[in-house]
């Protein structure tokens, strides 16, 4: 919960109805007036988004909490911008492939933020993970620009004061949505639909209304922490895609010394991720080039984790590879198209890009890696991450580098 001495509009609020006026100790107007907001409700229309095992899906409760956030900033003279106010989406109405409807989905939603001048873009989304175990809200910003990670921290601060413990901590990603936008921005995954118990949650209105709360709250108490900084440290805004910052592949640990041995990097079953760690593994042919390497140890991860490990799958097991072509310190993976609609999520989206990502740059000493899908620049697995253009590894994600 925010605590700044002389600054308890909270627990004000939090005691009145919910149609109430505001009670505040220090006017709230003063700090937020006049500002504007982007809200994002992710998906909609012809994309679902994740589905839960009750039918539920992502696009409906997107919309309902960021409708709920618009009420809350607009009670308080903030100038809110909603990407939809209903279920539809931007991704063309023409026989195009889902990958290709989504980066077109996310484009237009990117340049509406971009047009409207705001203060910061709040993106709703809910996670998903084939298998059930994880749970929790998190954060999502682009490393790219510091006060987007301001305002994560200051969110998953009041997500996890206002919804109970919560390991998750903001994690670095390279959505299109935070990327491509000049502001602050943050995606919120409000919760884990593959998790029974967090479904039932996100189905509760009044559950629905508490994340909108902390959602609110934090971006609050990121306003009034920028506000603190004034004159010290200016607000950064993106104007171009900067790098993401990231240590190059050289800092990674290299791989095992061992004959017709590889890392291969796989999701760690912990409930704080999303974390990737690597499996050490004998591959059952020696390989004779670096493009045969490349291609064994893509069908050995997406064959998934040895039958003893305890790590779990980051690709859904398959037989996803199309093409691929290795030159020097690049190379680049055109995937099938039948895995787009097998990864939903945020958290399952960028363990799976970042498996094939580390585990071809780590074995094969390589500085980036592109994805196509069957073929093609701008698709998307998961509706986050536009593939097409070169990725570097992320140490950041592998366990034992934290």
């Amino acid at each position: 919960m925010l605590a700044v001495a002389g600054f308890c509009f909270f627990l004000g609020w939090q005691l009145a109805g919910k149609d109430e006026p505001l009670r505040t100790t220090v006017p709230l107007p003063g700090l937020v007036t006049g500002k504007t907001v982007v809200i994002d409700a992710g998906h909609g229309g012809r994309d679902p988004g994740a589905v839960g095992k009750t039918g539920l899906t992502e696009k409906e409760i997107t919309l309902d909490i960021a409708l709920r956030l618009r009420r809350l900033f607009s009670r308080v003279g903030v100038y809110v911008v909603m990407t939809r106010e209903k279920d539809q989406d931007y991704g063309d109405t023409g026989d195009l492939s889902r990958g290709t409807r989504k980066s077109r989905d996310l484009a237009y939603r990117a340049g509406l933020a971009n047009a409207s001048g705001a203060d910061l873009l709040l993106s709703i989304h809910v996670n998903s993970f084939p298998q059930s175990i994880w749970s929790g809200a998190q954060c999502f910003y682009y490393a790219g620009n510091p006060e987007s990670k301001e305002l994560a921290n200051a969110i998953q601060d009041e997500l996890a004061a206002r919804l109970g413990p919560n390991r998750r901590r903001p994690v670095a990603a390279d959505y299109l949505m935070l990327k491509a936008t000049r502001m602050p921005a943050v995606t919120v995954e409000v919760g884990f639909i593959s998790n029974p118990r967090e479904e039932r949650l996100l189905a509760d209105a009044a559950y629905r209304e508490q994340l909108a709360e902390a959602i609110f709250a934090g971006a609050v108490a990121y306003f009034l922490r920028q506000r603190e900084r004034a004159g010290s440290l200016p607000v950064i805004r993106q104007e171009e895609p900067s790098p993401a910052g990231l240590p190059p592949v050289s800092s990674l640990a290299p791989a095992p010394e061992l004959p017709a041995t590889a890392r291969l990097y796989f999701a760690v079953p912990e409930n704080k991720g999303p974390e990737l760690r690597a499996e050490e593994r004998e591959l059952p042919d020696r390989a004779e080039s670096r493009p045969a390497l490349a291609r064994c140890l893509l069908e050995e991860l997406f064959a998934g984790p040895g039958e003893k490990s305890l790590l779990l799958p980051a690709v859904p097991p398959g037989g996803w590879l199309r093409e691929l072509r290795v030159n020097g310190k690049t190379a680049v993976v055109d995937l099938k198209a039948e895995l787009e609609p097998a990864v939903q999520g945020g958290t399952a989206e960028l363990l799976a890009v970042y498996s094939i990502v580390n585990t071809l740059a780590v074995n094969l000493d390589l500085e980036t890696v592109t994805l196509l899908v069957a073929g093609e620049k701008g698709r998307t697995l998961g509706g986050h991450l536009v593939l097409g253009e070169p990725l570097t590894p992320r140490f950041d994600l592998i366990g034992e580098n934290r």
